[in-house]
């Protein structure tokens, strides 16, 4: 009677390993499966990161030491640099004059009635 007690548990047990196995084993292909469409979609992705590193590198703004070279070289780039940097926050200082311009012109509520309606923000007429 033992004998048929334990070879119930033995089969049990390997048609339960078995289940076990191909669940695995279909779940594994499925990751595989997932991973190589994960790629072919970042792949492109990849590509644009790379240009756009090369493109960076090329660009590059020199570090160089400047100690011997010529004070009035090194003033005038230093001049340069302080135009391009006073032009960004002018344009910055615009656009958020811009936006705070929209936020005291009309409320989140009008203005998002407005975005629906298709018109100018700060002219929605409430429902």
């Amino acid at each position: 009677m033992w004998f048929w007690v334990w070879a119930v548990l033995v089969l049990g047990t390997l048609a339960g390993a078995g289940l076990l196995a191909r669940h695995l084993w279909r779940a594994g292909v499925r990751v595989v499966r997932e991973a190589s469409s994960a790629g072919a979609t970042l792949s492109p992705g990849a590509e644009r990161v790379s240009l756009a590193v090369a493109d960076a590198e090329g660009r590059r703004v020199d570090t160089s030491p400047t100690l011997f070279d010529d004070e009035t070289e090194l003033r005038e780039r230093v001049r340069e640099r302080r135009l391009a940097r006073a032009g960004r926050r002018a344009r910055r200082y615009e656009r958020h004059r811009a936006t705070w311009r929209a936020w005291a012109r009309a409320s989140w509520l009008e203005r998002r009635l407005a975005e629906k309606a298709g018109g100018p923000p700060g002219h929605g007429r409430l429902p």
